[in-house]
């Protein structure tokens, strides 16, 4: 009889060990102490340097200065959690910042101009702060370049992004400090408009040189004012596995989260992250993180600013090309998440007020009910080693929502699926889908190219020794709303034309706004059945190239479009449920079966069981026929109250500033 109950109590004694401990951080702790509830400890890095797996990390309320890198790991099924404490209203009550160097002993540079300070900073920093705020900091390549004899009376695109070496035109980064207060920029993303620099950067620039970190205030202020930190490095330097982060407030690194190569099975969830470079970073050779329930913003000085070009307005343009060249040298430096490693999952996530959404390039990725919003280049970005599933995202007013990069550019696999998402932009801004493809120029597909008689570029050979797989992406029951009357929501005809062959996209079942003098069937593998509808008048009468749209898509005028759609619109979000006698309804075909297009057969794509909508056949767009969009709306709900809590917390840490200043 005492053999089983030996086992019971080893199994128990088991259990307990596997379920961990607590320990816990508190600010009025000492590293000293135990880790427990009575006597905590008094960093998160004490306490990681503690913990088991199945240990559970509870950090108290507080601001801690401090960054952690972590080179241990939890077991599958008993992670290390790492937990922030949250308020009755769900606050973030414990933030974890970067120490970063205080800046002080400022001196006026008049030697650069008289408005321009400096201090001794011995190491080039990777992000300047002031006032709990990221400002313009100028990449190194552009602070080396020597100045120029004359400044410009006006900006224009070759003083930002004209190629490094003999012959460069960038503008140098102490010439950029010297630029008159009401100096405008020009640039054909603008057309006719000239932009301000000065106030869309907040009237702050900085730079490093030779051992000092200057500092531009346009507006006549002054540093002493003012609370700047120097940060290097990422928040959680992480290359364990089997970790979770939840409830944290990271802000005033690089990355917020690098998740490095060999890592898996790191969640972060319900975190609040600001800041950087990229807010997440999750490496190749990594696998198996989870992002969710979390807010990613920039937290840039003029996050304001992050939003759809349009012809009003091109200070989100002007931005772009700032993070792109001025902060970075000619790649966007800005990004909320990063995502190279296998089999990452991006869900219910708020991705606001920045650069780019993210960079989902790893094989496996799921990226699903994220709302993307204001993103000045690019919401959602795919690259040649994408293989994934995207849907049931609402993504709204974006440079560029949906940015399929870099096709071609190497062997790899590519097999991209979107699907059930809304693309939301201005009724007659910003475009939605943008392919990029300069495969002509470098990698592995420039043996396939040659030169034409009468042809600019090279175009591809009708019996290449080489040919690169472009992979297979597939864009079905999406709803494209809004966009420039000018440019069609998807068209390739450029690469048709380069390449002689149909590009590698299927688009069926889609709520495409059409633009008839662009749009051309033979170009995708699949091109329809779509519901194409018009905004315009001008637009509706300009012919067709291709007489074959109307016969494989559903094409509407105005009048008939305007009955797609309910008429129950939010601020800022169309109502995109399809009216009772929509035009819509029937106008797909079945794609959660094998089907067939104009004698072609299809498999059945992912993401649909059969009977999944009403009648005869599909409706196209993201929602069936009396589907409701409340999901979309409630996200949409979301995202506006986070974007409030963010400008609330900009003022916060204002005032936190100048509290510190005044001690």
């Amino acid at each position: 009889m005492m053999k089983p109950i030996s086992l019971f109590c080893c199994a128990l004694l088991a259990a307990l060990a596997a379920e961990g401990a607590d320990l816990y951080v508190a600010k009025s702790g000492s590293d000293k102490n135990p880790g427990s509830a009575k006597a905590p400890f008094a960093t998160v890095a004490r306490a990681a340097a503690a913990a088991k797996p199945g240990d559970t990390v509870k950090i108290g309320p507080g601001i801690y200065r401090e960054q952690i890198t972590f080179r241990k790991s939890g077991k599958k099924g008993s992670p290390v959690v790492f937990a922030g404490t949250r308020g009755k209203n769900g606050e973030f009550l414990t933030i974890v910042e970067a120490p970063g160097k205080v800046l002080a002993k400022w001196t006026p540079a008049p030697e650069i101009h008289r408005e321009v300070w400096k201090t001794p900073l011995a190491k080039r920093p990777d992000l300047i702060m002031m006032d709990g705020a990221m400002i313009t900091f100028v990449n190194s390549s552009t602070m080396k370049l020597a100045p120029w004899k004359k400044l410009p009376a006006e900006m224009d695109e070759n003083m930002f992004w004209g190629a490094f070496g003999p012959g460069c035109k960038r503008l140098p980064g102490f010439d950029l400090m010297r630029l008159p207060a009401k100096i405008e920029v020009k640039h054909r993303y603008f057309g006719t408009r000239k932009e301000l620099f000065w106030p869309t950067i907040g009237n702050v620039l900085s730079g490093w040189s030779d051992g000092f970190l200057y500092v531009r205030f346009a507006d006549g202020g002054k540093p002493r004012d003012h609370r700047f930190t120097a940060s290097y490095g990422s928040g959680f330097d992480v290359s364990g596995s089997y970790l979770t982060f939840r409830d944290l407030h990271m802000r005033g690194s690089r990355n917020q989260f690098r998740i490095r190569k060999g890592s898996v099975g790191v969640t972060i969830d319900s975190c609040l992250l600001m800041h950087g470079g990229a807010r997440i970073r999750i490496e190749e050779g990594s696998s198996d993180v989870t992002v969710k329930n979390s807010i990613l913003t920039a937290g840039f000085v003029r996050s304001d600013l992050f939003k759809l070009r349009s012809a009003e307005d091109m200070r989100g343009g002007l931005l772009y090309v700032i993070f792109k060249y001025i902060i970075g040298t000619s790649s966007s430096d800005d990004s909320g998440l990063k995502v190279y490693g296998n089999n990452c999952r991006i869900v219910d996530n708020l991705i606001l007020q920045g650069l780019i959404g993210m960079d989902a390039y790893g094989p496996g990725c799921e990226v699903a009910r994220n709302v993307v919003r204001e993103m000045s280049s690019v919401g959602i970005c795919t690259g040649p080693r994408t293989v994934g599933e995207f849907h049931d995202n609402l993504v709204m007013n974006c440079g560029i929502p949906l940015r399929i990069h870099r096709l071609r550019d190497q062997r790899a696999k590519r097999e991209e699926y979107h699907y059930r998402n809304l693309f939301v932009q201005s009724r007659h801004g910003g475009s939605q889908i943008f392919v990029h493809c300069e495969s002509h120029r470098w990698g592995p597909d420039m043996v396939n190219f040659e030169k034409v008689p009468g042809k600019k570029e090279p175009v591809y050979k009708k019996d290449p020794p080489a040919p690169v797989d472009a992979g297979k992406i597939h864009i079905y029951h999406n709803t494209f709303w809004g966009g420039e009357d000018w440019r069609p929501a998807f068209s390739v005809q450029y690469l048709y034309e380069r390449f002689r062959m149909a590009m590698p996209f299927y688009l069926v079942n889609n709520i495409f706004k059409d633009c008839p003098s662009r749009l051309l069937t033979m170009t995708h593998e699949l091109a329809g059945p779509n519901l194409l509808y018009l905004f315009s008048e001008r637009m509706e009468k300009a012919s067709r190239l291709d007489p074959e749209v109307p016969k494989l898509n559903r094409t509407l005028g105005v009048k008939a479009s305007a009955g797609i759609w309910n008429k129950n619109d939010l601020p800022g979000l169309p109502d995109l449920s399809l009216a009772p006698d929509s035009p819509a309804l029937g106008a797909g075909v079945d794609i959660s079966r094998p089907f067939t297009v104009r004698g072609r057969k299809y498999p059945a794509f992912p993401g649909f069981a059969p009977g999944y909508f009403k009648g005869r056949a599909p409706a196209a767009g993201a929602l069936q026929q009396g589907e409701s969009a409340r999901r979309f709306v409630d996200m949409h709900k979301k995202a506006e109250a986070a974007i409030r809590m963010l400008s609330e917390l900009k003022k916060n840490a204002a005032n936190e500033s100048r509290q510190e200043i005044g001690k």
